[in-house]
């Protein structure tokens, strides 16, 4: 935080001249960037460019009440994206930040130091404000007032933070898809609070809110306000502000100290301790990123990419997978290379859905059935086989009819009827559905098996989560892009956001195998408790029994379709991930570059219900999975995550979590399924460790979250100032003019703050020699104040009167009687001043030809600006948390 209020004499005119009013009267003509620091003289250097990097056709920077306000018009209208550089910020000088122009035009408010883009800022009335222990609160009645906010006052009808049902005075704060629960007179919250919190993990659900209760009324503390519904507080000269956030997009992830977008790392250190003990327990490896406000501030790993290993044996058999010597384990670390599972399906299909949407290329509301090769996709020519036959033990209960009218909408939606898992490489199970290739360029065989396959449910009557569905999205993306998905994926994703592990079959790539983190112990054999079933001719059905590193854990992925697939088989690190998330939370935009627009970014993450009324309770969007609005919700967006968060889980261990209102997103990768079954067919050991339940590792980042510091810094002392000589018969103008125009005081934290001050001298008379006190008034920024308790403290100096000098000194000549030279600052030593250089004090100064009585009137001018500007400094509130 810079906290530095500085008066210079050239912020006068821009002090003086400009009229706040007239300033914002006129409509922004492209982009408009209202800008503040704690200088008594903001300057941004504010520059723009759209997303192409065209530069504005002119750029005209004034002030306001607020500080700078920097307008840049361009050529034509803008459309869309517009980027902004603060270069004179200090903190975030290189952070190029897009936001959306709507209308033609776009205008924001920045503060320093700040990575967030805000609207105008809403004036909290100070009559309303209560200030104490260096904070300021507000009541939730006059913030209901200010922003979009419900409320009311109950009674805690849930066991809340271990009291009992009804005991509890509770405050519930509704705002947007959140709310909030405060116990007001324990000062305890809950933050969407559902079921799933209060059976599981507890110890994460609850935890402190700086607030007070004062008779009918709470008071959250500006801090609070921030941590809790993410909104900008500023204390300001001209008042004490709300800020709004707008959309912002960071163009491209740097990395930086938690510390600056508001983690507490001693919280974060509790998160590596948690994941630690779980490794040291047995658990599996994690891999953690962790992106807030454009800033990668967690990239790390723990634990063993591989522990266990089949081996061969002297027949050339696969002998079973056994524990390792320790001395043979692999350690995980930030390059290690994970298997995403079913993340695969929004960062490579969804991505590639999204670009084609974009594109125009792509109509969600086309029937499957109509896109060429698809033309079977019918009732008519769907094979009741294996297990799914009516009544068979697949749980299909009748004939479901329309496969026909199935639409991709529907698709994405997962509710297109389709069966969740055919499991098209097991012959037992899939019957006359069977179909192996490992050919991922021969595609013809899966999509007809697919067109074959009988319908689980009728469309559009039931959620059903399914992997066939992005099967065929994924099949589709090839068929319109004439390229293979792994290979489009590099093209137009992958290669230009120079993410060089991510991909399919990274084998094939030439990747390490030591750089991968292992899966299950004996191939898709579940410990030897499941087989593909026998062909005709009596020879086992294909099937991998060596331990997989490097090759997609999927079936139907890894036998059906080559390893390139629509629903896995994506392989990727902690670190790449962390853009590929980032990408979407910035609306499809990165290092200058659109690879999807905003627009349909934002349709994708709308939440979708077969019927209208579930809406509230829906946690699906259009491939992604939601954070719903009054439900139990998405069991891994609980414990922390607000409820405009959607990202998707993987079974082999993953999770990502992106939150829009937070501004951050979290990138979770375990491999889990490394580890012994201990329950079959289905039941790893490793997913019994508290960290492969992921939600735990997510709640952990958001506690590690924290409100900001104190709105108001005491000041501790006031730094001792020189001692001032002049000579006699100085007025007392020209005295004050010598003391220093600023002077240095430190805060109760150890900062210094250089702050303008304002001399007055007591008594003074310039004709009558011996030392005056001067004292001196601080002119301080506003979050500035007196320590509790004391008054508010001053400079103090001594001006001391020289003794009037005998008749013949003269002025400062060096020479005889009268014949001094000029300038030398040596007295003279002749007679009556005659010499060039002589004369009384009261003459003119030396070589300037400017009066005395001039500089002393310039000197009064530059103090009485100084006690002016000096309230121009703010104090504003960190990144928001």
């Amino acid at each position: 935080m810079r906290r530095l209020a500085v008066v210079a004499a050239s912020s006068l005119a821009l002090a003086l001249l400009v009229d706040a009013p007239a300033a914002q009267a006129a409509a922004p003509p492209g982009l408009v960037v209202h800008y503040s620091d704690a200088t008594a003289s903001p300057s941004g250097a504010v520059t723009a460019q759209l997303l192409d990097g065209t530069a504005p056709s002119s750029t005209e920077v004034g002030a306001d009440a607020y500080g700078e306000v920097t307008s840049f018009a361009f050529d034509a209208p803008i459309d869309g994206t517009v980027g902004l550089r603060v270069t004179g910020d200090s903190a975030f000088a290189d952070d190029l930040r897009y936001v959306q122009a709507e209308g033609g035009s776009a205008e924001v408010w920045l503060v320093d130091g700040d990575p967030r883009v805000y609207g105008a800022p809403i004036e909290i009335d100070p009559a309303k404000l209560r200030v104490q222990d260096r904070r300021a609160y507000l009541p939730v009645s006059a913030l209901a007032e200010l922003v979009d906010l419900r409320y009311q006052y109950g009674k805690n009808g849930y066991r809340f933070d271990g009291s009992p049902t009804g005991s509890l005075d509770i405050l519930t704060l509704y705002r947007g898809r959140d709310y909030f629960e405060i116990a007001v007179d324990t000062n305890r919250i809950g933050s969407n609070v559902t079921g799933n919190m209060l059976n599981a993990y507890t110890e994460l659900v609850f935890d402190d809110v700086e607030g007070f209760r004062d008779g009918g009324e709470y008071y959250l503390s500006l801090g609070a306000i921030e941590r809790t519904l993410q909104l900008g507080t500023l204390v300001h000269p001209n008042g004490t502000y709300l800020l709004e956030p707008q959309r912002v997009a960071h163009d491209r992830l740097v990395e930086a100290a938690p510390a600056s977008v508001g983690f507490d790392e001693a919280k974060l250190a509790e998160l590596d301790a948690f994941v630690q003990r779980q490794v040291d327990a047995g658990g599996p490896a994690v891999a953690v990123s962790v992106t807030k406000d454009g800033r990668l501030v967690k990239d790390d790993a723990w634990g063993f990419a591989e522990k266990y290993s089949t081996s061969t044996g002297p027949d050339g058999e696969t002998v079973p997978a056994a524990l390792l010597p320790e001395s043979e384990w692999t350690p995980a670390t930030s390059d290690t290379i994970f298997d995403l599972a079913s993340n695969s399906k929004m960062y490579a299909t969804n991505y590639a859905i999204q670009r084609l949407v974009g594109e125009g290329r792509l109509d969600l509301d086309r029937t499957l059935q109509s896109f060429p090769g698809w033309e079977d996709f019918t009732d008519a020519n769907s094979e009741y086989t294996g297990k799914w036959t009516v009544g068979g033990p697949g749980g299909i209960p009748a004939v479901y009819t329309g496969k026909e009218t199935v639409t991709i909408r529907d698709i994405l939606h997962h509710v297109g009827g389709m069966i969740p898992d055919p499991e098209y490489p097991n012959l037992t199970s899939a019957g006359g559905l069977w179909y192996q290739n490992d050919d991922p360029d021969q595609r013809a065989g899966i999509i007809d098996a697919i067109s074959r396959t009988p319908l689980r449910y009728t469309p559009r009557t039931v959620f059903a989560y399914s992997d066939v569905d992005y099967m065929i999205l994924g099949l589709l993306v090839e068929q319109i892009t004439g390229q293979r998905l792994d290979v489009y994926l590099e093209q137009e994703f992958y290669g230009p956001l120079g993410l060089a592990d991510t991909g399919f079959r990274p084998l094939e790539a030439g990747v390490d195998p030591a750089r991968i983190a292992a899966t299950e112990l004996n191939g898709n054999t579940r410990d030897g408790n499941v087989t593909f079933g026998v062909q005709g001719d009596g020879t086992p059905v294909p099937m991998r029994h060596e331990t997989l590193r490097g090759e997609v854990h999927d079936e139907k992925a890894f036998y059906s379709m080559g390893g390139v697939a629509g629903h896995a088989g994506l392989f990727s690190t902690a670190g790449d991930m962390a853009v590929l998330t980032q990408l979407m939370l910035n609306g499809g935009v990165y290092d200058g570059r659109e690879y999807f627009p905003t627009d349909v970014a934002d349709a994708f993450v709308q939440p979708f219900a077969v019927s209208p009324s579930g809406l509230g309770a829906s946690t699906i969007g259009l491939g992604w999975r939601l954070h719903s609005q009054n439900a139990a919700a998405y069991y891994y967006f609980n414990w922390g995550p607000s409820r405009s968060t959607y990202g998707h889980q993987g079974w082999t261990g993953t999770l990502t979590v992106i939150d829009p209102l937070h501004q951050m997103t979290i990138t979770i990768l375990t491999n889990m399924r490394h580890s012994p079954v201990v329950s079959p067919p289905n039941g790893f050991a490793g997913a019994e460790y508290d960290v492969s339940d992921l939600a735990p590792v997510s709640a952990m980042v958001y506690r590690a979250l924290v409100g900001d510091e104190p709105d108001f810094t005491a000041e501790r002392t006031v730094a001792a100032v020189d001692p001032v000589t002049v000579d006699h018969g100085t007025s007392e103008a020209e005295a004050l003019a010598a003391l220093p125009a600023t002077v240095v005081v430190r805060d109760e934290d150890g900062a210094d703050h250089e702050l303008p001050v304002a001399w007055s001298l007591a008594g003074y008379d310039g004709a009558r020699a011996g030392d005056y006190a001067a004292t001196g008034e601080l002119q301080r920024p506003a979050w500035l104040v007196a320590a509790d308790g004391a008054e508010l403290l001053t400079a103090q100096a001594t001006v001391t009167v020289r003794a009037a000098e005998g008749p013949g000194t003269g002025g400062p000549g060096t020479g005889g009687p009268g014949t001094g030279q000029p300038g030398t600052g040596q007295p003279g030593t002749g007679g009556p001043g005659t010499g060039q250089g002589g004369g009384s004090s009261s003459g003119d100064l030396a070589e300037t030809g400017i009066p005395a009585g001039l500089w002393a009137g310039l000197g009064a001018l530059v103090l009485a600006l100084g006690a002016l500007l000096a309230g121009l400094g703010i104090r504003r509130r960190r990144a928001m948390r």
